[in-house]
Protein backbone atom coordinates (compact mmCIF):
# COMPACT_ATOMS: atom_id res chain seq x y z
CA UNK A 1 0.00 0.00 0.00
CA UNK A 2 1.48 3.46 -0.98
CA UNK A 3 0.71 6.00 1.74
CA UNK A 4 -0.36 9.57 0.83
CA UNK A 5 -0.23 12.75 3.39
CA UNK A 6 -3.22 15.25 3.16
CA UNK A 7 -2.16 18.84 3.72
CA UNK A 8 -5.16 20.51 3.33
CA UNK A 9 -5.82 23.40 5.56
CA UNK A 10 -1.91 23.71 7.02
CA UNK A 11 -0.65 27.42 6.98
CA UNK A 12 1.89 27.51 4.00
CA UNK A 13 5.20 28.10 5.81
CA UNK A 14 4.76 24.60 7.58
CA UNK A 15 4.54 22.60 4.33
CA UNK A 16 8.24 22.59 3.44
CA UNK A 17 9.46 21.21 6.87
CA UNK A 18 6.28 18.91 6.80
CA UNK A 19 7.11 17.71 3.28
CA UNK A 20 10.83 17.44 4.18
CA UNK A 21 9.76 15.01 7.37
CA UNK A 22 7.20 12.92 4.92
CA UNK A 23 9.95 12.15 2.91
CA UNK A 24 11.96 10.90 5.88
CA UNK A 25 9.44 8.68 6.59
CA UNK A 26 8.55 7.03 3.61
CA UNK A 27 5.51 8.49 2.48
CA UNK A 28 4.90 7.79 -1.27
CA UNK A 29 3.12 11.82 -1.37
CA UNK A 30 1.41 14.87 -0.02
CA UNK A 31 -1.17 16.37 -1.50
CA UNK A 32 -3.37 19.62 -1.23
CA UNK A 33 -6.98 20.32 -2.35
CA UNK A 34 -8.15 23.07 -4.50
CA UNK A 35 -10.48 26.42 -4.40
CA UNK A 36 -10.19 30.16 -5.52
CA UNK A 37 -11.52 31.83 -2.91
CA UNK A 38 -13.95 31.19 0.31
CA UNK A 39 -17.59 32.56 0.29
CA UNK A 40 -18.55 34.82 3.15
CA UNK A 41 -22.21 33.78 2.81
CA UNK A 42 -22.34 30.12 1.53
CA UNK A 43 -25.36 28.94 -1.10
CA UNK A 44 -24.40 25.92 -2.51
CA UNK A 45 -24.48 22.81 -0.48
CA UNK A 46 -21.19 20.97 0.77
CA UNK A 47 -22.36 17.74 0.15
CA UNK A 48 -19.63 15.73 2.20
CA UNK A 49 -20.46 17.75 5.20
CA UNK A 50 -23.46 16.28 6.81
CA UNK A 51 -24.88 19.86 7.59
CA UNK A 52 -23.88 20.84 4.16
CA UNK A 53 -21.55 23.64 5.56
CA UNK A 54 -17.96 23.84 4.54
CA UNK A 55 -15.50 23.41 7.23
CA UNK A 56 -12.98 25.97 7.21
CA UNK A 57 -12.48 29.16 8.30
CA UNK A 58 -12.11 31.58 5.79
CA UNK A 59 -8.63 32.42 6.56
CA UNK A 60 -7.51 28.94 5.68
CA UNK A 61 -5.21 29.41 2.55
CA UNK A 62 -6.04 27.35 -0.06
CA UNK A 63 -2.27 27.47 -2.60
CA UNK A 64 -2.55 26.94 -6.38
CA UNK A 65 -1.11 23.28 -5.93
CA UNK A 66 1.03 23.82 -8.59
CA UNK A 67 3.25 26.36 -7.65
CA UNK A 68 3.27 25.21 -4.43
CA UNK A 69 4.30 21.77 -5.50
CA UNK A 70 6.75 23.04 -7.81
CA UNK A 71 8.43 24.99 -4.56
CA UNK A 72 8.21 21.84 -2.60
CA UNK A 73 9.57 19.58 -5.09
CA UNK A 74 12.83 21.95 -4.06
CA UNK A 75 12.92 20.90 -1.06
CA UNK A 76 12.56 17.22 -1.24
CA UNK A 77 14.30 14.18 -3.83
CA UNK A 78 11.43 11.46 -4.14
CA UNK A 79 7.91 12.67 -2.56
CA UNK A 80 5.36 12.52 -5.17
CA UNK A 81 2.84 15.32 -5.39
CA UNK A 82 -0.96 15.07 -6.09
CA UNK A 83 -4.42 17.18 -5.87
CA UNK A 84 -6.97 15.99 -3.64
CA UNK A 85 -9.36 17.50 -6.09
CA UNK A 86 -8.04 19.73 -8.63
CA UNK A 87 -11.58 21.49 -10.26
CA UNK A 88 -10.21 20.86 -13.72
CA UNK A 89 -14.00 22.23 -15.55
CA UNK A 90 -13.08 25.60 -13.75
CA UNK A 91 -9.94 26.18 -15.61
CA UNK A 92 -9.69 26.70 -19.36
CA UNK A 93 -7.99 23.42 -21.29
CA UNK A 94 -4.75 24.95 -22.47
CA UNK A 95 -4.47 26.94 -18.88
CA UNK A 96 -4.77 23.89 -16.60
CA UNK A 97 -2.43 21.82 -19.52
CA UNK A 98 0.60 24.52 -19.42
CA UNK A 99 0.17 24.43 -15.34
CA UNK A 100 0.44 21.13 -14.78
CA UNK A 101 2.68 20.28 -17.34
CA UNK A 102 5.17 22.88 -16.24
CA UNK A 103 4.96 21.46 -12.25
CA UNK A 104 5.51 17.97 -13.83
CA UNK A 105 9.09 19.45 -15.48
CA UNK A 106 10.22 21.10 -12.35
CA UNK A 107 9.31 18.33 -10.16
CA UNK A 108 10.97 15.44 -12.16
CA UNK A 109 7.98 14.06 -13.22
CA UNK A 110 6.62 13.60 -9.74
CA UNK A 111 3.55 15.20 -10.43
CA UNK A 112 -0.47 13.53 -10.43
CA UNK A 113 -3.70 14.30 -11.00
CA UNK A 114 -6.32 13.98 -9.24
CA UNK A 115 -9.68 15.91 -10.38
CA UNK A 116 -12.98 16.47 -9.61
CA UNK A 117 -15.96 18.78 -11.07
CA UNK A 118 -16.53 20.46 -8.05
CA UNK A 119 -19.59 21.83 -6.44
CA UNK A 120 -19.54 25.46 -5.91
CA UNK A 121 -20.90 27.73 -8.52
CA UNK A 122 -20.03 30.65 -6.94
CA UNK A 123 -16.18 29.60 -8.02
CA UNK A 124 -17.91 28.50 -12.04
CA UNK A 125 -19.66 31.82 -12.12
CA UNK A 126 -16.33 33.67 -11.11
CA UNK A 127 -14.49 31.75 -13.57
CA UNK A 128 -16.59 32.02 -16.46
CA UNK A 129 -17.00 28.13 -17.11
CA UNK A 130 -20.04 26.53 -17.76
CA UNK A 131 -21.49 24.44 -14.61
CA UNK A 132 -24.14 22.36 -15.49
CA UNK A 133 -22.15 21.15 -18.47
CA UNK A 134 -18.99 20.40 -16.04
CA UNK A 135 -19.17 16.58 -16.46
CA UNK A 136 -18.52 16.77 -20.16
CA UNK A 137 -16.48 19.71 -20.10
CA UNK A 138 -14.12 17.52 -17.69
CA UNK A 139 -14.60 14.34 -20.27
CA UNK A 140 -13.23 16.32 -23.07
CA UNK A 141 -10.31 18.34 -20.88
CA UNK A 142 -9.04 15.06 -20.01
CA UNK A 143 -8.45 13.96 -23.89
CA UNK A 144 -7.26 17.74 -24.74
CA UNK A 145 -4.99 17.60 -22.14
CA UNK A 146 -3.19 13.88 -22.63
CA UNK A 147 -3.16 15.32 -26.63
CA UNK A 148 -1.52 18.37 -25.32
CA UNK A 149 1.10 16.76 -23.21
CA UNK A 150 2.16 14.42 -25.87
CA UNK A 151 4.70 17.91 -27.05
CA UNK A 152 3.53 16.67 -30.73
CA UNK A 153 1.43 18.65 -33.11
CA UNK A 154 -1.80 17.87 -32.34
CA UNK A 155 -5.37 19.31 -33.41
CA UNK A 156 -8.76 18.62 -31.85
CA UNK A 157 -12.67 19.15 -32.41
CA UNK A 158 -15.33 18.89 -29.54
CA UNK A 159 -17.83 20.57 -28.26
CA UNK A 160 -15.68 22.54 -25.97
CA UNK A 161 -12.61 22.99 -27.77
CA UNK A 162 -11.72 23.23 -31.43
CA UNK A 163 -8.31 23.79 -32.59
CA UNK A 164 -5.74 23.27 -35.63
CA UNK A 165 -2.52 22.12 -35.17
CA UNK A 166 -0.51 22.60 -32.35
CA UNK A 167 2.43 21.71 -29.97
CA UNK A 168 2.53 22.79 -26.34
CA UNK A 169 6.39 22.60 -24.97
CA UNK A 170 7.50 21.84 -22.37
CA UNK A 171 5.81 17.95 -22.00
CA UNK A 172 6.00 16.29 -19.04
CA UNK A 173 9.37 13.99 -18.44
CA UNK A 174 7.12 11.09 -18.03
CA UNK A 175 2.83 9.99 -18.16
CA UNK A 176 1.32 12.52 -15.33
CA UNK A 177 -1.51 9.95 -13.66
CA UNK A 178 -5.09 10.69 -13.76
CA UNK A 179 -7.56 9.80 -10.62
CA UNK A 180 -11.04 11.19 -10.84
CA UNK A 181 -12.88 12.27 -7.59
CA UNK A 182 -16.25 11.74 -6.98
CA UNK A 183 -19.09 9.20 -5.21
CA UNK A 184 -21.53 9.47 -8.38
CA UNK A 185 -21.70 7.10 -10.69
CA UNK A 186 -20.89 8.95 -13.47
CA UNK A 187 -17.46 10.15 -11.37
CA UNK A 188 -16.82 5.94 -10.72
CA UNK A 189 -17.38 5.62 -14.60
CA UNK A 190 -14.87 8.44 -15.51
CA UNK A 191 -12.47 7.08 -13.24
CA UNK A 192 -12.96 3.79 -14.81
CA UNK A 193 -11.59 5.26 -17.82
CA UNK A 194 -8.24 6.57 -16.49
CA UNK A 195 -5.61 5.53 -14.17
CA UNK A 196 -7.72 5.12 -10.27
CA UNK A 197 -10.75 6.45 -8.24
CA UNK A 198 -9.54 9.07 -5.60
CA UNK A 199 -11.64 8.75 -2.76
CA UNK A 200 -11.61 11.58 0.33
CA UNK A 201 -11.48 10.94 3.63
CA UNK A 202 -14.48 9.04 4.28
CA UNK A 203 -16.57 7.72 7.82
CA UNK A 204 -15.77 3.78 8.04
CA UNK A 205 -19.03 2.67 7.14
CA UNK A 206 -19.11 4.04 3.51
CA UNK A 207 -16.12 3.27 2.30
CA UNK A 208 -16.68 -0.47 1.15
CA UNK A 209 -19.79 0.31 -0.94
CA UNK A 210 -17.28 3.33 -2.28
CA UNK A 211 -14.65 1.08 -3.53
CA UNK A 212 -16.86 -1.45 -4.54
CA UNK A 213 -18.89 0.65 -6.62
CA UNK A 214 -14.75 2.17 -7.94
CA UNK A 215 -13.85 -1.46 -8.74
CA UNK A 216 -17.26 -2.41 -10.58
CA UNK A 217 -17.21 0.34 -13.04
CA UNK A 218 -13.45 -0.67 -13.59
CA UNK A 219 -14.17 -3.99 -14.22
CA UNK A 220 -17.12 -3.00 -16.79
CA UNK A 221 -15.04 -0.58 -18.19
CA UNK A 222 -11.94 -2.56 -19.25
CA UNK A 223 -12.93 -6.32 -17.74
CA UNK A 224 -9.38 -6.21 -15.24
CA UNK A 225 -8.45 -3.88 -12.33
CA UNK A 226 -4.73 -3.84 -13.49
CA UNK A 227 -3.20 -0.96 -12.92
CA UNK A 228 -6.21 0.70 -11.08
CA UNK A 229 -5.22 2.54 -8.04
CA UNK A 230 -8.05 3.11 -5.58
CA UNK A 231 -7.34 5.74 -2.86
CA UNK A 232 -9.06 6.64 -0.14
CA UNK A 233 -8.79 7.65 3.55
CA UNK A 234 -10.45 6.55 6.86
CA UNK A 235 -11.69 8.72 10.00
CA UNK A 236 -10.17 6.62 13.59
CA UNK A 237 -7.98 4.75 11.27
CA UNK A 238 -6.54 1.45 12.97
CA UNK A 239 -3.77 -1.58 11.75
CA UNK A 240 -6.84 -3.93 11.30
CA UNK A 241 -8.72 -1.18 9.45
CA UNK A 242 -5.84 -0.48 7.01
CA UNK A 243 -5.91 -4.28 6.50
CA UNK A 244 -9.79 -4.12 5.57
CA UNK A 245 -8.84 -1.70 3.13
CA UNK A 246 -6.13 -4.04 1.69
CA UNK A 247 -8.66 -6.82 1.41
CA UNK A 248 -11.22 -4.40 -0.02
CA UNK A 249 -8.60 -3.67 -3.40
CA UNK A 250 -7.41 -0.46 -1.50
CA UNK A 251 -4.24 0.84 -3.53
CA UNK A 252 -3.08 4.03 -1.79
CA UNK A 253 -4.22 5.57 1.83
CA UNK A 254 -5.06 8.89 2.16
CA UNK A 255 -3.71 10.27 5.41
CA UNK A 256 -6.26 12.99 6.55
CA UNK A 257 -4.63 16.32 7.80
CA UNK A 258 -5.11 17.26 10.88
CA UNK A 259 -9.01 17.64 11.31
CA UNK A 260 -11.43 17.25 13.97
CA UNK A 261 -13.81 15.29 11.59
CA UNK A 262 -13.91 17.35 8.13
CA UNK A 263 -12.78 20.52 10.91
CA UNK A 264 -9.45 21.95 11.12
CA UNK A 265 -7.62 21.70 14.43
CA UNK A 266 -5.08 24.46 16.09
CA UNK A 267 -2.07 22.28 16.35
CA UNK A 268 1.63 23.13 16.17
CA UNK A 269 4.43 22.20 14.17
CA UNK A 270 6.25 20.05 16.33
CA UNK A 271 2.88 18.15 17.08
CA UNK A 272 2.10 17.54 13.30
CA UNK A 273 5.79 16.35 13.07
CA UNK A 274 5.57 14.62 16.15
CA UNK A 275 1.88 12.84 14.95
CA UNK A 276 3.64 11.70 11.45
CA UNK A 277 6.06 9.88 13.32
CA UNK A 278 3.70 7.74 15.33
CA UNK A 279 1.57 7.18 12.62
CA UNK A 280 4.38 6.10 10.49
CA UNK A 281 5.67 3.66 12.90
CA UNK A 282 2.15 2.33 13.80
CA UNK A 283 1.20 1.52 10.32
CA UNK A 284 4.65 0.36 8.62
CA UNK A 285 4.71 3.65 6.00
CA UNK A 286 7.95 2.68 4.05
CA UNK A 287 7.73 -0.81 4.60
CA UNK A 288 5.00 -1.62 1.91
Amino acid sequence: MRYWHGMGYTPIEELAPLARHAESLGFYGMTLGDHWVTAEVQEDRYEIAEDGVTPWEDEVPWPDPWVQFAALAGETTRLRFMTTVYILPLRDAFTAAKAISTAAVVTGGRIHLGVGVGWQKLEFGLSGQPFDRRGRHVDEQLEVLEKLWSGEMVEHTGEFYTFPRVRMQPKPPSRIPVYVGGTSEAAFRRAARHDGWEGAVYPWDEIEGYVAGAKRARLDARGSLDGFRIIVGCTEPTPDRLARLREWGVTDYLKPPWTDGLKATETSLAYKLDEMSAFAETHGVGST
